[in-house]
């Protein structure tokens, strides 16, 4: 697991402040310096200057006034490869969870545990450099 002193830079979307406040407060406690966004438009646009500098996205599937899997697809056409992590509290199609993972991705199931979202972001990145 990655734990304090990794420095990763994380884009964080979610619509839900109390969720938004609780991971950038875990994932900079364990050393991470977080963008947090509330809503897709303003992480967009954070990705047009922003993208080249994260490390992992950290994205709710639902977030207004767009989907999640649209600010993805952004990210991922301005830099293929970008490990990512999607939450939702819905459940998901086998075939986008199959899409998910092909994609260096992974997909956790709200609610969790906020450690979980530290294991997540390890896998995905372990991933990554694995493919490298």
């Amino acid at each position: 697991m990655l734990g304090a002193g990794m420095g990763l830079k994380i884009l964080l979307v979610d619509d839900e402040t109390h969720i938004l406040r609780l991971l950038t407060r875990v994932l900079t406690h364990a050393g991470h310096d977080v963008c947090a966004f509330e809503n897709g438009d303003e992480a967009r646009q954070y990705l047009v200057e922003g993208v080249d500098e994260l490390d992992v996205i950290l994205l709710d599937m639902v977030i207004p006034p767009r989907d999640g899997l649209d600010v993805l697809d952004d990210a991922l056409a301005r830099r293929p490869g970008i490990p990512f992590v999607l939450m939702s509290g819905d459940e998901i199609e086998p075939s986008l969870r199959q899409r998910i993972e092909t994609m260096n991705g992974s997909f956790l199931g709200k609610p969790f545990h906020p450690d979980a979202v530290l294991r997540a972001i390890a896998a995905v990145i372990s991933r990554s450099q694995q493919g490298d």
